[in-house]
């Protein structure tokens, strides 16, 4: 503890230091008896309590705390003094005097010790649910922000990734340039879609959705990508180990941490590098968890991100993983990829090291719990389960407003054999099922539509018909959706963008239910 005393009688300070030292062993002190020395203590004003007299051959003890709160409002200050003015006590108080002893007291002053440390420690939780409180209320707007646009963006990206896909069926069999042109424009539309996922997982909450991934298999199909967004100044190298078990991670989220930690690496060279990604298998036994203490015993997936960049002292690693901390300029950063990452990686029972000097580099190690399923390659996971495409002629009422994604949707599910009745809002959709509701073997409808919202239009048909199967289509998730009281709890939900094979598949399936 390090204290300091104003005092410029030295009987008097000796006094002050005997009472203080009844109830703290370890304590350092700074001792101030003119003006000049004063001065010197405020540079930097690193103390726990301050102690000060209010008759000073040089000053006066107002003065002293007018100046101490010009510089802190929370360093406790204590007036020990021989006057005991009230006039002076009350004024002072006023001024932000913790509290006022009189030297013929000093008895008393253990006490007041304690009572202001323990109204520090409280001013300072305070502070800290205060700055919780509003960190809450940040990323809530936030996520509404982020839904909203996600909405919009989630309709862009289901119109040209499904546009996409058609074009890759039209080109399949061309010896042209066309289907890998199509094909480009499809896996950016996905890396799109994820991002857009990721983003909402972090401001919503939303859940996780697990499989089991090589993690060698997926860091190298994403190499490529990883190297246009570091840029041809920045040298990327992978040392897999071929014996590296499977994690259990959601694999949007797992691409999420990959790409940012990268990104952050990038940041930390703007002159270039080179940036090393390692994989290896840790085994942790009972007593020898090196990395962390409370991680469990057992096998472990280390994934090493080292760059050649910058690198970080001790204070900008304390908060690196606080959500909007950036050492970056105004609007060249947003401070959430880091927290993210620690996000995910606690999220799925890992934990996560940084090793960093200025000058030397950074270096971040991740480890995930080894899952003893076997995972499937990237082949498996791309060539999944052939589903029947094939209609039997039924009639589906589509209600759509964007005309890209109706067009989109119409194409595909009239080649799939089914007949399309298609509405741009939802009361021409009410019209037509009133109209055709006998034939209608299912309805396809969005959420945020003219004139009808969704909720209100899925009430309405089935009013008409309580049997009728209804899926719907949104760029909002579905918690969204049913925290907004927008989802219907019969209808079946289809996140955009969706695959065309599964939009078929999922049409098929619930054609397929009671029939």
């Amino acid at each position: 503890m390090r204290l300091l005393i104003i005092d410029d009688n030295p009987q008097d300070r000796e006094l002050i230091k005997r009472a203080i030292g009844k109830i703290f062993s370890e304590v350092s002190y700074v001792e101030v008896i003119h003006r000049q020395s004063f001065e010197e203590a405020l540079q930097p004003l690193d103390y726990q309590i301050v102690f000060t007299d209010y008759q000073l051959k040089w000053s006066n003890g107002i003065e002293v705390l007018k100046a101490i709160r010009a510089r802190s409002s929370l360093l406790p200050v204590i007036m020990v003094t021989d006057t005991g003015s009230e006039e002076i006590a009350a004024e002072a108080m006023k001024q932000g005097l913790t509290d006022y002893v009189l030297k013929t007291h000093l008895s008393r002053l253990p006490l007041a010790i304690k009572e202001c440390l323990e109204r520090v420690q409280l001013q300072k939780e305070r502070q800290e649910l205060q700055a919780q409180i509003l960190q809450a209320q940040k990323l809530e707007s936030l996520g509404m922000l982020v839904s909203g646009i996600a909405h919009d963006f989630n309709n862009l990206l289901a119109a040209i990734s499904g546009f996409a896909e058609l074009g890759m069926r039209e080109a399949a069999h061309t010896t042209s340039q066309t289907h890998e042109f199509f094909a480009h424009i499809h896996q950016r539309a996905e890396q799109g879609t994820r991002m857009t996922r990721q983003l909402l997982a972090f401001a919503r909450g939303t859940s996780i959705e697990p499989t089991y991934l090589n993690v060698n298999e997926q860091i190298t199909a994403r190499l490529d990508f990883l190297q246009t967004l570091l840029g041809a100044s920045i040298q990327l190298d992978f040392a897999a180990d071929p014996a590296v078990g499977a994690i259990y991670a959601d694999a949007t989220q797992w691409e999420q941490v990959l790409v940012n930690l990268c990104l952050n690496a990038r940041d930390a060279m703007p002159m270039g590098g080179s940036l090393k990604l390692l994989t290896r298998q840790v085994e942790m036994a009972q007593g020898s968890q090196h990395v962390q203490p409370y991680l469990l015993p057992g096998s472990y997936v280390m994934v090493q991100v080292k760059d050649t960049g910058i690198g970080m002292d001790e204070q900008v690693q304390a908060r690196l993983f606080e959500p909007f901390f950036t050492t970056k300029e105004v609007g060249q950063g947003t401070g959430l990829g880091l927290a993210m990452v620690y996000g995910i990686v606690k999220q799925h029972h890992g934990t996560i090291q940084v090793q960093s000097q200025p000058g030397q580099g950074t270096t971040f190690s991740l480890y995930l719990p080894a899952a003893e399923h076997r995972p499937e390659s990237v082949e498996d996971q791309v060539s999944h389960q052939e589903v029947t495409r094939v209609g039997e002629g039924e009639t589906i009422l589509l209600v759509e407003d964007d005309p890209d994604i109706q067009l989109m949707m119409t194409m595909v599910l009239q080649d799939a054999g089914y007949t399309l009745i298609v509405a741009r809002d939802g009361e021409e959709g009410v019209a037509l099922f009133e109209t055709h509701s006998s034939s209608i073997a299912l309805v396809i409808a969005d959420i945020m539509m003219p004139k009808m919202k969704g909720r209100q239009f899925q009430e309405h048909v089935r009013r008409l018909r309580p049997d009728i199967k209804v899926l719907v289509v949104s760029g909002y998730q579905e918690i969204d959706l049913k925290r907004r009281d927008l989802l219907e709890a019969r209808s079946t939900f289809l996140q955009k963008p969706f695959d065309l094979d599964e939009l078929v598949a999922k049409v098929r399936e619930l054609l397929n239910l009671g029939a």
